[in-house]
């Protein structure tokens, strides 16, 4: 190692260190849940409710308009304070196309659906040789780990070419990673599967438990008692007998006949009476606390009505949705655009998923309107619409409304103003002809007189 490497490496070590590398999870993890039934990243999308949070979350963030913007001059980076950089070639990236094989829609319900499932995703940054972002190629979190020097304190990944580090493995760099983290400590974020194993466990198994429920024919259900003794074989033709008539969901509540003295004592579990159907709802809203996903969001509607269906969809935009597109945007910022971003920043509009009926947008854009927000040009944009020329630039307000300085003032009281009596119109004057004169002939003028060549003045001669 050079010198100046090392004088380097030096200068830019941490002063405090991890005494480990980055772990996904902090508990002990066991495939096998206590109710018998394993949960792996696979085995959990077989529940429905995971099925459906992971869908939604997905598919909401990977359906919003991700762009680079430039601030409006004056204004600052605020939320909707800015343009769309078109020109800049990182946003058809993030908008349109993110690598050959992935859209902009496809790369990040990849993302999103990773990280809801490992807690991290991740993807490579591919540059051409001046630095500038050509592509974002996905990369499964069970090909990636997340190591840090120890002498240094910097984080490195170490990805291979198969899973759980199975192949040749490749080094790259953090500014050569996109990695977005979930909840968690630190550089990563932590596995839910890890944490909501024992829920996912139990949700599965009450799954299982009702396939095989009905699957088995809930009725007849029951001992068949007889007075004389029957050979095994009898037995056995009895049993594929009962089993032929009643096994299935299709061929419950039969007609039922017996002889040889048999009798027949119905001893089968009623559902409502084992609390099956209290026991999904239940876990549905469960599973729903792991994901932070409001259950009617996953056609839970138990408790859901329609006075409040409105308001819980602009809670889950602003206490889900916001601090997912959070993460993607400071990542892209950093990453992407660098520390030459030149105050572009990134962001995903979710203004479309704020908005309410009909009714709604309309007073929400009225009063906008009338105290001088937006103008009938911006209302247009937020609606999809054309522009309407310069006049629909112009914004309006209320005259009744006065400063904050003014109000409680009483206004003086106006002068008088004496009545102006109205003025008679005057009548039109007819036009005279024109009378034919002759023009008069032209004065030719007097001679001049000499002067005295001496004093200027005339003399008569003697």
């Amino acid at each position: 190692m050079m010198i100046t490497d090392w004088f380097k490496r030096f200068v830019n070590a941490r002063k405090t260190g991890e005494d480990r590398e980055p772990e996904l999870r902090r508990i002990s993890y066991n495939p096998r849940t206590t109710s018998g039934v394993v949960i792996n990243d696979d085995e959990m999308l077989k529940i429905a409710t995971v099925w459906a949070c992971v869908r939604y979350l997905s598919q909401t963030v990977a359906g919003l308009p991700w762009n680079v913007m430039k601030p409006v001059k004056g204004q600052g980076q605020i939320f909707m304070a800015g343009t769309v950089a078109n020109r800049n070639p990182l946003n058809y990236i993030l908008n349109k196309r993110c690598s050959d094989e992935q859209s902009s829609f496809g790369f990040r319900e990849t993302m999103m659906g990773w990280l809801l499932r490992y807690g991290n995703a991740y993807s490579e940054i591919v540059r051409d040789s001046l630095g500038r972002v050509q592509q974002l190629t996905l990369i499964h979190p069970h090909r990636v780990h997340v190591r840090r020097d120890m002498a240094t304190g910097q984080l490195w990944y170490e990805v291979s070419s198969g899973w759980f580090g199975q192949g040749q493995l490749v080094r790259l760099e953090p500014s050569d990673i996109y990695h977005v983290r979930g909840f968690g400590e630190g550089a990563v974020g932590l596995s839910v599967m890890s944490y909501a194993a024992e829920t996912l466990g139990h949700s599965r198994a009450a799954q299982i438990f009702g396939a095989a429920f009905f699957g088995g024919g809930a009725n007849p259900s029951g001992i068949v008692t007889m007075a004389k003794p029957m050979t095994q074989e009898g037995m056995d033709t009895l049993e594929k007998k009962f089993k032929r008539a009643f096994s299935g969901p299709g061929k419950s509540n039969g007609v039922m006949f017996l002889d040889n003295n048999m009798d027949y004592k119905q001893v089968s579990i009623d559902p409502d009476s084992a609390q099956f159907v209290q026991t999904n709802q239940h876990l549905v809203e469960e599973v729903c606390r792991w994901f932070g996903v409001p259950p009617h969001k996953v056609q839970h509607l138990l408790r859901a009505t329609f006075t409040n269906i409105e308001h819980q969809s602009i809670e889950v935009v602003t206490d889900v949705i916001k601090p997912w597109v959070q993460r993607f945007n400071d990542e892209a910022e950093f990453k992407l655009l660098g520390n030459t971003r030149e105050s572009l920043y990134c962001q995903m509009d979710f203004t479309s998923l704020l908005r309410g009926d009909t009714t709604a947008r309309i007073a929400y854009y009225r009063g906008l309107r009338e105290i001088g927000v937006l103008s009938v040009n911006e209302i247009r944009a937020m609606e999809g619409l054309d522009d309407i020329g310069a006049d629909g630039d112009k914004r309006v307000t209320q005259s009744q409304y006065t400063t904050l300085e003014m109000i409680g003032v009483v206004p003086a009281p106006a002068l008088p103003v004496e009545p102006v009596e109205p003025v008679e119109p005057v009548e039109p004057v007819e036009p005279v002809e024109p009378v034919d004169t002759v023009p008069a002939r032209p004065r030719k003028p007097a001679p001049r007189k000499p002067r005295n060549k001496l004093n200027g003045h005339n003399h008569a001669h003697i």
